[in-house]
């Protein structure tokens, strides 16, 4: 099975034995999967529509038209994913050129996968969802601060007002302070960010629109917040050098986000960038 849903499924707990017959009949059809419908799915894996329905949401999927479009995309991409280690895109004995080659594979592979994963509905809704707000919220930790530092950068540049907690007492804090209009994004590549729960628990007690942006894990461990932006679990998450492809999806992803929220409302970014960009830098460059 491809690798990225075969890790869904594994994860999954409280998987009975009518879903492990839905995950081999999916499996075992896969490479007509996009003809079939749900009723044929039930039929062909001596189950039900309901029962396939409960699967789909056991493995955090909202249903069969998500299961269609994650099989479709796994299918596809579980060729060139041979050809890309993920966890260790080079080895003890590669040389400067080898390694050079790997990351380039690792790059467009990785951003490929991030495309696959885009909801275009829910990325819309998101963008609209900033550009209409008072102030963002960034919630993160770790290495994942350096992808959400740029963003909230890139947030104040055209006069958004955005915060970046870094320490978890100084993200309760600011949670519990939300205001009406604040729109809070929460960034966790697996979900298990050992913040996420007080942090947002705090936010649906204050009635805080939420974003998570990370993989499908997180949004089954995460339900019913306002939006997901979801990203490729190709990546383990213990066993690797280090965060190379969760880097650059997150990173991927929240560029186009920030594309997308710009567009909103372009001729009035890009005067707030010319009118404030001379205080911002004033280096001269001869031209």
């Amino acid at each position: 099975m491809p690798i990225d849903l075969r890790r869904r499924i594994e994860s999954s707990e409280g998987l009975t034995p009518v879903d492990r017959a839905i995950a081999s009949t999916v499996l075992a059809l896969r490479g007509d999967f996009d003809s079939l419908s749900i009723k044929d799915l039930a039929r062909a894996s001596h189950t039900s529509t309901a029962g396939v329905s409960r699967f789909c949401r056991k493995i955090g999927l909202r249903g069969f038209r998500e299961l269609k479009t994650e099989v479709a995309r796994s299918t596809v991409q579980s060729v060139p994913f041979d050809e890309v280690n993920v966890d260790y895109p080079f080895m003890a004995d590669d040389s400067p050129r080898l390694i050079v080659q790997s990351f380039r594979a690792l790059y467009d592979f990785t951003i490929a996968d991030a495309v696959s994963c885009v909801d275009y509905s829910e990325l819309y809704s998101c963008a609209r969802l900033i550009a209409r707000a008072r102030s963002v919220s960034i919630y993160t930790h770790s290495h994942n601060l350096h992808v959400a530092a740029t963003f909230r950068e890139r947030l104040l540049r055209i006069g958004r007002i955005a915060d970046l907690p870094a320490a978890e007492e100084e993200q309760r804090i600011l949670a519990s302070a939300s205001q009406p209009g604040t729109v809070a994004i929460a960034i966790s590549y697996s979900g298990r960010a050992t913040f996420l729960p007080k942090v947002l628990g705090i936010l649906r007690g204050e009635d805080v629109p939420t974003i998570f942006v990370g993989a499908n894990e997180g949004a089954r461990l995460h339900p019913h917040l306002a939006h997901y932006l979801r990203v490729s679990n190709r990546e383990d998450p213990q066993q690797r050098i280090s965060q190379f492809a969760s880097h650059i999806a997150l990173q991927y992803i929240l560029d186009v986000l920030y594309g997308c929220v710009f567009t909103l409302n372009y001729d009035d970014n890009m005067a707030f960038l010319q009118r404030t960009m001379p205080r911002v830098d004033d280096r001269r460059f001869e031209r």
